[in-house]
């Protein structure tokens, strides 16, 4: 068998590996794709689901709208995200079996550098089931970060192979496609140049102007509209967001207070045990210029997270802390998110050059089952429950059925992919959380809004009484409602099931009293 027939046939086996696991422990729609593919169909057709806070908030991800947001005029949702998937993960087997492959030395372990390609994509693929550090994953659902990772792993072969024009324009594309991982990783590139230029290593991939310009231009469709949502606030308003976001909505990936122990003791064990690999490395067998390369990525994207730990340790509130206020800026651009999977990928790239083949393999078959079963095993916590998502999807359907696509609905706190099965508006989601500063408060206010008119009219006598509704409906306007069937309300019923059921809410009372 020829070397190039061998590399295909290692892309095709690392590809479905990745689709596999990623169709069987997130099912489609996984957590973020209707997140992703809702706001990429409204930015090629704004009509659709016209009034919906989140697709009407700015949308960060441009370049993934733009490049697959038309598939959404013509395809369903699920068909869409079977095509992404099946698209991105192929350019995510391909840049990983051409960096795995260039990380292995030909006189070096007991797999043979293109075998080990696949042989570490499996190991990768148990450690991620295993866990993360701050809920960063890799292969999962279609969206734009699957993209910037496969370009991020591009970029890093042409830098091994000395073609710097090529790193260029795959470092622009991951920005593009995704803002916050490219620039982590440009970061990166700049910091261990300048670690070249003190220890007086020449760098096999000389960047000159031309690639830094090149690179610029195809970055600026992911930087420019970033920096533009970045500015696009009061310093007033952009605080508030940014404490929403790092305190609450997204303190699970920003906030390592709220990690939990066993996060860090993992990732404490694994980076022992990725050490411990390459010192038996530069023993055995010596270190190569692209290995010491590598370990300084390494050691750069570990940098970057002790930075984001020592920001945001400290008491809670965060109040609490000292210089609070610039710490949460820091936070917020998920300083944890390159090393939380950079970690990983590292050892289980390393390990087929010292374990023997045979036991490495049957290691690596364990946790490729593993990565199938581990979400079926231990569910989400906040996985619905099977009775309650089959009849949430059922109100979706008659939603989509039986009511005017203009129509904006109130929805449940524990909504779950309501854009993507009913085709409607929302008045505000919890997931759905816009990315900008404006729409970030404007989602709290909402939220806020809600529960307070929950708590004080349901504490009265358990039940929402037409006042009570019209006072709703004064304040958002909206007049249709999903709720749980055993909360009492006197509004008119319009559909109902096991577990929810759907409403039209009463007229608001004109301020004239008609």
């Amino acid at each position: 068998m020829t070397e190039r027939r061998c590399k295909l046939l290692v892309v095709a086996a690392v590809w479905l590996s990745f689709l596999l696991v990623s169709l069987v422990s997130a099912p489609i729609p996984a957590v973020n794709e209707p997140h992703y593919l809702a706001m990429a169909r409204h930015s090629w057709d704004s009509s659709w689901c016209a009034g919906d806070l989140f697709l009407s908030s700015f949308p960060a991800h441009r370049v993934f709208y733009w490049t697959f947001g038309w598939l959404t005029l013509w395809f369903d949702f699920a068909t869409v995200a079977f095509l992404g998937r099946a698209i991105s993960l192929a350019m995510l087997a391909a840049s990983w079996t051409s960096l795995a492959t260039r990380l292995q030395r030909e006189d070096s372990g007991p797999s043979p550098p293109i075998k080990a390609a696949l042989l570490s994509a499996w190991l990768f693929l148990g450690l991620q089931a295993i866990g993360n550090l701050s809920g960063e994953w890799l292969i999962g659902g279609f969206e734009s970060k699957v993209f910037a990772y496969a370009f991020v792993f591009w970029n890093l072969k042409a830098i091994f192979d000395g073609r710097p024009m090529l790193a260029s324009v795959c470092a622009g594309a991951a920005v593009s496609f995704h803002p916050i991982i490219g620039i982590w990783h440009v970061l990166a590139m700049m910091l261990i140049r300048f670690w070249q230029r003190l220890d007086r290593t020449r760098s096999r991939s000389p960047f000159r102007l031309k690639h830094l310009v090149i690179g610029q231009i195809i970055a600026i469709p992911g930087y420019g509209p970033a920096l533009a949502m970045l500015r696009s606030a009061d310093p007033q308003t952009s605080f508030a967001a940014n404490y929403i976001q790092v305190f609450y909505r997204l303190k699970h990936h920003l906030d390592p207070m709220d990690f939990g122990w066993t996060h860090f003791a993992g990732y404490g064990l694994l980076a022992v045990l990725w050490l411990t690999a390459m010192a038996w490395l530069r023993r055995q067998q010596g270190l190569s210029e692209r290995d010491r390369w590598w370990i300084r990525y390494l050691f750069v994207a570990a940098l970057f997270a002790v930075g984001g730990l020592l920001a945001g340790l400290g008491p809670r509130p965060a109040e609490l802390m000292a210089g609070y206020r610039w710490r949460m800026v820091l936070l917020k651009f998920y300083p944890f998110r390159l090393f939380d999977l950079l970690l990983p990928i590292a050892t289980a790239i390393v390990l087929p050059r010292l374990v023997k083949q045979r036991w490495l393999w049957l290691v690596g078959g364990f946790g490729f089952l593993w990565a199938l079963a581990s979400t079926h095993t231990f569910p989400p916590p906040n996985q619905l429950p099977t009775a309650m998502r089959t009849d949430w999807r059922d109100v979706c359907r008659w939603v989509a059925t039986n009511t005017p696509a203009v129509t904006v609905f109130h929805t449940p706190f524990e909504a779950e992919a309501f854009k993507w099965f009913a085709q409607r508006a929302e008045y505000v989601n919890l997931k759905d959380c816009p990315q900008d500063a404006v729409g970030i408060v404007e989602w709290n206010r909402r939220l806020r809004l809600i529960t307070k008119w929950s708590e004080k009219s349901f504490n009265d006598d358990e039940t929402y009484s037409i006042d009570e509704l019209r006072e709703l409906v004064r304040q958002t306007g909206v007049r249709f409602a999903i709720t749980r069937t055993r909360v009492r309300y006197d509004a008119d019923l319009m559909y109902s099931n096991d577990t929810y059921k759907i409403l039209r809410l009463p007229e608001a009372k004109s301020p004239f009293g008609r």
